[in-house]
């Protein structure tokens, strides 16, 4: 039985990763999370109150759980202890971190970044500017959104001037660290890509978003051709060997234009689990005989709903 270690153990994506994983029999599950009270931690084997990963116990504390428990795998979940996790990879040599290249994932987390790498590679992407840019020419409305965020975070329409004026007093990020970029009108997608250590691809899952308040809600899986070679491009051109996830828009003319890539899970996993592709498992397994790419199940519906969970204060 391997031992896998996630964290961001609260997070509804990684509720489901769990309750999957534990139902093969294969798996013994250890959680953390920063928040005591985060019902997910009752679903794990083992669940740890972690610090922020700006601590700078943060790596420590990671890696005296993983030696403690003995983690055969190790799966960050949090945008902000991605780049702190390489650094235990480093020093867990024998621990599989799930996880795209360092390089793929410092310039996803920067959205600055992704967008020049996604045109220097001819990937589609909306028009983007920094809002200190004069050179600026989008017309209103569009999205504005910090440089450096998740979970839509701080992402919203300006309709004008006064808008933009408010955003940038309220978010209090210097003109520097805010986006504009173009809005682009059609269909949101949240898409799993599970990718080896070979930058082979496993499976390409887009998922149509219905409806999404920080974290999707309401999805449906979908086949469809255009997003899935859009994926394969990113693979092939930006060689992230690892599982990353991607938000695009297919417009009207069916164009999947790529606005944001996350170098980890997303939280839609739920839905990619059970449409049949289980994204962790694959890579754990990592069976060179398997077909690919993995088949899922199309047009299979996620709603996500709310639950209550009671426990005794001070017991994980």
């Amino acid at each position: 039985m391997k031992t896998i270690f996630m964290t961001g153990g609260g997070g509804s994506g990684t509720i489901a990763a769990t309750k999957e994983l534990k139902k093969t029999g294969k798996y013994r599950i250890i959680l953390g999370d920063m928040d005591k009270w985060a019902a997910g931690l009752k679903f794990a084997d083992k669940a740890y109150i972690l610090p922020p990963a700006a601590d700078d116990n943060f790596i420590k504390v990671v890696k005296e759980i993983i030696d403690a428990q003995s983690v055969d795998v190790f799966i960050p979940l949090v945008d902000e202890e991605i780049i702190k996790s390489y650094q235990i990879k480093e020093q867990c040599s024998n621990v599989l971190v799930l996880l795209p290249n360092y390089d793929f994932a410092e310039s996803t987390l920067d959205k600055w970044i992704l967008v020049k790498k996604l045109k220097d590679n001819n990937l589609p992407s909306p028009k983007t500017f920094l809002s200190d840019d004069s050179g600026c020419d989008l017309k209103y409305p569009y999205i504005v959104k910090p440089r450096i965020g998740r979970g839509s975070r701080g992402v919203s329409v300006i309709e004008n001037d006064n808008q933009l004026a408010a955003y940038k007093v309220l978010s209090s990020l210097s003109e520097s660290q805010i986006l504009l970029q173009k809005k682009i009108d059609g269909t949101e997608y949240t898409v799993s890509v599970v990718v080896d250590t070979n930058n082979k691809t496993i499976a390409v899952v887009p998922k149509e978003v219905i409806y999404k308040r920080g974290v999707t809600i309401h999805a449906v899986t979908r086949k469809n051709k255009a997003i899935e070679d859009i994926c394969q491009e990113i693979v092939d051109k930006l060689q992230p060997c690892g599982p990353f996830n991607v938000q695009l828009i297919l417009t009207k003319k069916g164009i999947p234009v790529i606005f944001e890539i996350n170098p980890r899970y997303s939280t839609t996993i739920a839905l990619t689990i059970a449409a049949g592709v289980n994204e962790i498992e694959l890579l754990i397994q990592r069976n060179s005989n398997i077909k690919t790419p993995v088949p899922f199940k199309e047009n299979l519906i996620m709603s996500r709903f709310y639950e209550q969970m009671y426990f005794q204060e001070g017991k994980l």
